[in-house]
């Protein structure tokens, strides 16, 4: 019998398919490639497009002109994905910085299991034509990503001259640039320069993700596994990044590539330059993400190769390239999984690639302690050949990198969240699992009450901590997150971040302005019992006599790490000033001045005219708004 409702409900879909170009425009034009972003359908998007976590405001501040932003659930658009990929259409490039920075959330929310939020639940405003200039970058106090526009110089490669090139078009500098927001989300003091490696890692990691995110579109993938024989080496599509920025600016080839050196110690300790210097980290891990590729398909190869492993002359059969495609996708998530899970396992401060490598160790033998395909242990001996490894561990087995347990209390305690903390924090872990469920509602978080409690928790036990009782706590960080483990289930962990400014070292020290911060990172199983800390300490101003042991030798040892600690950051500092030609008549210290923006920078040369609308500036006549 047929249902008496004559008029069932349409469901909303899920997903949302948007076209994107294939890198950038001058990729997609040469190879004939279009990307399918697949992202979540917000239900309540405007346009812009505006929604949840994202805000794109498109206002050319060179041009003083509004361009008329996009809707995306307008019926057209919705029946055919969007719109085609154009250089000349604004709304256009409003379509493909929303897309590629949704593709890039979604996967670190996957990877870090649990629901993204912007601090003040504000979203992050993308800017797709914000001023004339070869430069994007993030600017944190405004909590946006700006992207620039240029003329081409006159040897552009592939390109024409003088054409005007759009940073907002290509998928890898709006994928670098939105993971440089979502670090700051992550670890907001990572934008204080207090050593070599802070914003090397920045640079790093933001490259880790745009690279990766090639990816995440396997026919992309497909395609360089059958033109390079499956050798991935040799597919300059996947381990290129912002092809065409690079070759219309007179570099000749992309802005950086993944593979670009040999393995050797010596390049990354003598580089200073933070991209230079993070590049060297991101090669090494694609080095391993190629080593362990190469071994997982080592037996595809035999099997297309009778055995002997070479590959015939000719194309490659289509099944052996799904295979192929298959295993480098899933190898590729694999790696860049365990860098993204590494955040919540890094210091709140002053961070060093040594504390990455331990932090990658330390989250992922929790999560996978077998470590069946040796991808662990690979990286780490990639990262080593490349010089890269803490300078405190006595090896670099598993054991060793591991974080620390917390120091053992008076009277053979160990150190937990049990009681007020943890009965407070039992709404959190609650919201967060309502939070996983993407049509359900949300969960209410008395968030003070939560920093009352965990405050007060931090200050009883200062001491196990590393930090200082004798000066001020706060709290700048608490959440939940479902790690996905090697059996397929949550292995769910609660992540606290507190720090401390001392003042009081700051005026020893005659530093104006500079913060001097110590921290620590807590990582707690839901049952309270802290199973790791990352201490990031300063030398102590309170007697440590009355400290029973061990704790005493744990508080005495935090000082001597302290001691070291603030002689570099010191050094650094003056380093910095002595680099800085404008040093001697600013006020501002040059560890301050240091930002993205000016770390962005690219040379201009500023008698260049400005881009007209009959050059291939975006048309403002009939698609803009003032």
């Amino acid at each position: 019998m047929l249902p008496t409702n004559d008029k069932p409900a349409i469901q909303l879909p899920e997903r949302r398919r948007l076209r994107a170009y294939a890198f950038d425009p001058m990729s997609t034009r040469l190879h004939g490639r279009v990307l399918t972003l697949d992202i979540p359908f917000e239900r309540e998007l405007q346009p812009g497009p505006m929604g949840t976590l994202l805000q794109v405001v498109d206002y050319d501040a060179t041009r003083h002109v509004w361009y008329h932003p996009v809707d995306l659930d307008h019926p057209a658009l919705l029946a055919q994905g969007g719109i085609a990929p154009s250089e000349r259409d604004p709304r256009a490039h409003q379509q493909i910085v929303y897309g590629v920075a949704m593709s890039v959330i979604e996967r670190f929310e996957r990877f870090l299991g649990r629901r993204f939020e912007w601090r003040g639940s504000k979203p992050l405003r993308l800017i797709p034509h914000a001023f004339e200039g070869r430069n994007a970058y993030f600017d944190p106090n405004r909590g946006a990503v700006v992207f620039g526009y240029f003329l081409a110089d006159e040897n552009p490669g592939p390109n024409l001259p003088q054409q005007v090139v759009f940073t907002c078009l290509s998928t890898d500098i709006i994928a670098h640039e939105v993971t440089h927001a979502l670090v700051h989300r992550l670890r907001r003091y990572f934008t204080e320069a207090t050593n070599p490696d802070v914003f090397a890692w920045h640079e790093a990691f933001a490259d880790l993700v745009a690279l990766f995110h090639h990816f995440a579109f396997p026919e992309i993938v497909a395609s360089a596994v059958a033109g390079s024989q499956t050798e991935l080496r040799e597919a300059d599509a996947l381990l290129d990044l912002a092809k065409e920025f690079g070759a219309t600016t007179a570099r000749g080839g992309a802005l950086r590539k993944a593979i670009d050196s040999a393995r050797t110690p010596e390049a990354f300790a003598n580089a200073t330059e933070p991209h230079e210097r993070g590049a060297y980290f991101v090669t090494a891990v694609f080095e391993a993400f190629l080593d362990t590729y190469k071994a997982r398909i080592a037996d595809l190869r035999r099997i297309a190769s009778g055995g002997t492993g070479v590959l015939p002359a000719g194309a490659l059969h289509p099944d052996l390239v799904n295979r192929v495609t298959i295993e480098a996708v899933r190898n590729a998530d694999r790696l860049l999984s365990m860098v993204v899970r590494a955040f919540e396992y890094l210091p709140v401060v002053d961070v060093t690639f040594g504390d990455v490598v331990r932090a990658i160790v330390t989250a992922d033998r929790s999560l996978y302690p077998s470590d069946t395909v040796h991808l662990r242990g690979t990286l780490v001996e990639s990262l080593r050949q490349r010089g890269i490894f803490p300078e405190s561990v006595t090896s670099l087995a598993d054991e060793a990198l591991a974080w620390p347990q917390p120091p053992e209390l008076p009277g053979g305690g160990t150190l937990t969240l049990a009681g007020d903390p943890l009965a407070d924090l039992e709404s959190l872990i609650v919201a967060t699992t309502l939070d996983l469920d993407v049509n359900g509602a949300s969960g209410i978080i008395p968030w003070k009450r939560i920093r009352q409690s965990l405050l007060a928790w931090s200050r009883t036990y200062a001491d196990a901590l590393g930090l200082d009782p004798g000066h001020p706590i706060a709290m700048t960080g608490a959440h939940v997150s479902y790690l996905t483990a090697a059996d397929r289930q949550p292995r769910p962990i609660i992540v606290l971040q507190f720090m401390q400014r001392r003042e009081d070292l700051e005026a020893q020290k005659g530093l104006k302005g500079v913060p001097l911060r110590a921290a620590c990172t807590v990582i707690a199983r839901v049952d309270g019992l802290v199973e790791a800390i990352v201490p990031k300490p300063l030398p102590r101003s309170t007697p440590t006599a009355d400290l029973p042991d061990p704790l005493r030798t744990f508080v005495e040892q935090q000082h001597d790490i302290g001691a070291r600690r603030l002689d570099a950051i010191l050094e650094f500092a003056r380093d910095v000033a002595d680099d800085d030609p404008l040093a001697a008549w600013l006020t501002m210290p040059s560890v301050l001045r240091l930002d993205f923006a000016r770390l962005h920078s690219q040379e201009e040369d500023e008698s260049r005219p400005p881009a007209a609308s009959g050059q291939g500036a975006p048309d403002t006549n009939t698609e803009a708004r003032v």
